[in-house]
């Protein structure tokens, strides 16, 4: 299964809807619900077609994103996300029908006031949101996947980013005159979106090319299994490294946080023992592996360090800490090719 979670936007946005119309509205409420996820599961099972698995979806008030494990090629990205608004056409027409056989009129007083005819409009609505040319709607997808044709995907990834914040801006200001605060909310989250993109596009531009071992660290310290919470303190104070492999001999038994070792000091105080607060699910690489591919794990879940192993033996570390810097470095070294 997928799992799907909710922001907290989604909920408050969920709570207005339903404080508007009493039961009406409730119901209302839970079938949107269930028209988003149709909508992102649209897309995480095309996404499957090609190969890529979905890791969660997030429902945001403007929508929700299905995060994917892998990266698409552009005529596949054309694809799913066509197919999310796809979903919505499929399931306004079936409304449609269904108004049609219970004899319920498909005009503008039904679609202001019915069950059916608000479920029918906010599909169309929805498909025809996110079908906008910019990011992070689905519009925004198509648009860099046609561009991505006949040039490079980060520059048709800029030009979508840049027409998605320029209409955020238009919405911004016609939501000003209009004094309609949804619209000037929505315009904020378009703006913010198309921002992410196109810097998640520059930084797996400044990635590509390059290995695990370009960027991890070599020069750290290990922590036995059987140390105290003391001692672990006592390392993280020493130095600057925050995330310390657990081991047993050779063998790398866990990792250990900062946050775990103040949590196992004010659970069992300083004498327990470090294998009792460690984790064990680590993210495991190889230092020839895509740097690209350690980066991904490091955003996944919890930004605990990747792991470099050369079979069972471990060479290195990959920390966000260590990602920002190599980025850094690598945009200066950029910057002098180009001078």
């Amino acid at each position: 299964g997928i799992p799907v979670r909710l922001h907290i936007t989604f909920l408050l946005f969920l709570a207005w809807l339903g404080s508007q119309g009493g039961l009406h509205g409730v119901a209302l409420v839970v079938a949107l619900f269930v028209c988003v996820i149709m909508h992102e599961f649209g897309h995480a099972l095309t996404a499957r077609r090609y190969g890529i698995d979905t890791r969660d979806i997030t429902l945001y008030p403007i929508g929700g994103v299905a995060m994917l494990t892998g990266r698409l090629r552009p005529r596949h990205e054309l694809w799913v996300a066509l197919a999310g608004p796809a979903v919505n056409v499929v399931l306004a027409l079936v409304i449609a029908g269904a108004m049609l056989l219970t004899k319920t009129p498909i005009d503008r007083e039904s679609l202001q006031s019915s069950f059916l005819g608000n479920l029918l409009f906010a599909n169309v609505i929805m498909a025809v949101f996110n079908l906008i040319p910019a990011f992070p709607m689905d519009g925004g997808r198509v648009l860099r996947a046609l561009l991505a044709r006949g040039m490079p995907e980060a520059r048709a990834t800029q030009i979508a980013a840049g027409v998605g914040q320029t209409l955020a801006i238009v919405l911004f200001f016609v939501g000003l005159k209009e004094s309609n605060v949804v619209m000037t909310l929505i315009a904020f989250f378009v703006f913010l979106g198309a921002g992410q993109e196109s810097q998640a596009e520059a930084t797996r531009s400044f990635l590509a090319g390059h290995r695990v071992v370009d960027a991890m660290q070599t020069r750290f310290r290990t922590i036995g299994h059987g140390a105290s919470l003391e001692m672990a303190a006592q390392m993280l104070l020493d130095g600057s490294q925050r995330d310390f492999p657990v081991v047993s001999g050779e063998e790398v038994m866990g990792i250990i946080t900062r946050e775990d070792i103040g949590q196992g000091l004010a659970e069992e105080g300083p004498e327990a023992y470090v294998a009792g607060y460690m984790r064990r699910d680590l993210k495991r690489a190889v230092s020839e592996a895509p740097l690209e591919e350690a980066v991904e794990m490091l955003t996944r879940d919890d930004p605990t360090p990747v792991l470099v192993f050369d079979g069972s033996r471990l060479l290195g570390m990959v920390t966000t800490e260590n990602v920002g810097e190599f980025l850094m470095l690598e945009h200066a070294r950029r910057k002098a090719r180009a001078a």
